[in-house]
């Protein structure tokens, strides 16, 4: 019963290699024109809501690890000052339906300012329509609410802005991750912290934290390993930590701890990877793994939408 419980999540992360493995090819000339724009931008800057912007957040870290200049504003809304844009910035949108309210009245009013769009859907919509580059995360449906296949393939696109990138070594690593035992890490308590290491980490973290909210329906902290230890680690509850051994902040995580990494004495053991902002697509899948294995062993169905839907109309 409890390998039923979240099977179209399951289904859907079994994809993530396979999605991975297209993605870049699917999308090599629109990158190249892409990365034209980016090249030539006064500052790139990347719009998302969700899942959407913490994929952002850690493209533009691999973004700016490249010598650019980029940025994450607030998610758009109403009652959200809107950034200051200039006609010379290009303006990234991400989003998985690409029809989020929000982010397509963002689009528009950049596009009148002056600015270049380029958009980053799984399912063109409105946002691809009105873009002068489109890019397609070429992930096909995902059966649940949790996105977790577009995600992955969001970031390695906007990884792909920054520059060539091989990713077969992500998809072996992601196929090894899919294959691996869990038990060790559910184990204990149901983390209330979740952290992370490495670029993009407070993105990372926050992905992971809302993904233990999307399929369990837990609310958890989200941060990077250096916020949490100022202030969080107070609090002596379970921890998952997306970490590197050779982190030396990771010593000064207390209580219980879940650990993710590449140290063979983890609860979850991952392949090392050279690319940071490939290691940040892998993270992100172990959240999601971690989370599908938690809610599973509540006996929580991950597929639930629990009211949430795809394209949330926030104004």
């Amino acid at each position: 019963h409890e390998m039923l419980l979240g099977a179209g999540f399951a289904r859907d992360l079994a994809e993530t290699p396979a999605v991975l493995g297209r993605t870049l090819d699917t999308n090599a000339e629109a990158l190249g024109a892409a990365r034209l724009l980016v090249a030539g931008a006064a500052s790139v800057r990347l719009l998302g809501i969700g899942s959407s912007r913490h994929a952002a957040g850690i493209g533009a870290a691999a973004l700016e690890l490249a010598g650019m200049r980029a940025d994450v504003p607030p998610a758009p809304g109403s009652a959200v000052p809107p950034p200051v844009l200039r006609s010379a910035d290009v303006v990234v949108v991400v989003s998985q339906s690409g029809e989020t309210p929000a982010l397509v009245a963002a689009a528009l009013r950049a596009r009148d300012l002056g600015c270049r769009i380029i958009s980053v859907t799984n399912s063109r919509g409105r946002l691809a329509a009105l873009a002068d580059v489109r890019l397609d995360s070429s992930a096909g449906p995902e059966r649940v609410v949790a996105a977790s296949k577009s995600v992955s393939s969001s970031v390695l696109l906007l990884r792909g802005l920054a520059g060539d990138v091989d990713a077969l070594p992500l998809v072996t690593a992601v196929e090894q991750l899919l294959g691996a035992d869990t038990s060790r890490l559910v184990a204990g308590a149901h983390p209330g912290h979740v952290v992370a290491g490495g670029l993009g980490a407070e993105w990372v973290a926050a992905e992971a934290a809302l993904k233990l909210a999307e399929t369990g329906g837990r609310l958890v902290t989200g941060e990077p390993l250096v916020e949490h230890l100022h202030g969080p680690v107070a609090v002596p509850v379970t921890t998952l930590a997306l970490v590197e051994p050779d982190d030396p902040n990771a010593a000064g995580l207390a209580g219980d701890v879940a650990r993710i990494g590449s140290d063979p004495s983890y609860e979850l053991v991952l392949a090392r990877l050279t690319d940071p902002a490939c290691a940040a697509v892998l993270a992100l899948v172990a959240g999601q793994v971690a989370a599908l294995a938690w809610a599973r062993r509540g006996g929580v169905d991950a597929d639930a939408a629990r009211g949430l839907s795809k394209v949330t109309r926030t104004a």
